[in-house]
């Protein structure tokens, strides 16, 4: 398979389901978002909420992935490893923030390493975070490249979205975000080589 059947693919898987989707989408980015601007302790808050609620969609997006029927509860299910996700999403930015303070592109291969965190811990709730951890950087190991070129594709259907006074940009993330649920399976579950 390659980048562009994949993301092909997953537009049509999305058919379905695209409105759930980008209604959940538009709430993360309002829960995150919003809390932020009220004062300092809404910035703590929105940054206990960040990885439960990434780790909610990556759930979503993979019940969608495997050809489940999706709920707007399973945003909230990544509130059930609370601690777990907590020190993943706190360990990821920190790792990231200290490759982005030597040069900006340390930063970027670190993300893209560690990437596949929260889809590791969607699948096995029970994985430890630095385990789920280890497992991205393995697992991206020569895919990252795959991957970077996964979200420049989204770049353009972004800028377009936004010129759609923003509301295009929540049709645009369900897609993106399945592209990368569709990518995370690939990889893991088939062990199959994705092309460019």
């Amino acid at each position: 398979m390659n980048l562009s059947e994949l993301i092909y693919n997953s537009r049509n898987q999305l058919k379905s389901n695209w409105l759930l989707s980008s209604i959940i989408c538009i709430f993360y980015a309002l829960i995150i978002s919003i809390p932020s601007e009220l004062n300092t302790y809404g910035e703590l808050l929105s940054i206990l909420l960040a990885g439960p609620l990434q780790l909610g969609l990556c759930i979503h997006f993979l019940k969608i992935s495997k050809g489940f029927n999706p709920s707007y509860n399973h945003i909230f299910e990544g509130f059930k490893p609370l601690l777990n996700i907590l020190l993943a999403f706190l360990s990821i930015n920190f790792i990231i923030l200290i490759g982005l303070f030597f040069l900006i592109l340390p930063g970027i291969i670190l993300s893209l390493g560690l990437s596949m965190t929260y889809f590791i811990i969607a699948e096995n709730p029970e994985i430890s975070f630095h385990k789920a951890i280890e497992k991205s950087w393995k697992i991206m190991d020569g895919r990252k490249m795959q991957l970077f070129k996964l979200h420049l594709y989204f770049i353009p259907w972004y800028v377009l979205g936004i010129l759609f006074f923003i509301v295009g940009v929540f049709v645009v993330m369900p897609w993106h975000n399945l592209s990368l649920a569709n990518f995370y399976k690939v990889i893991n579950e088939n062990n199959f080589e994705l092309t460019n």
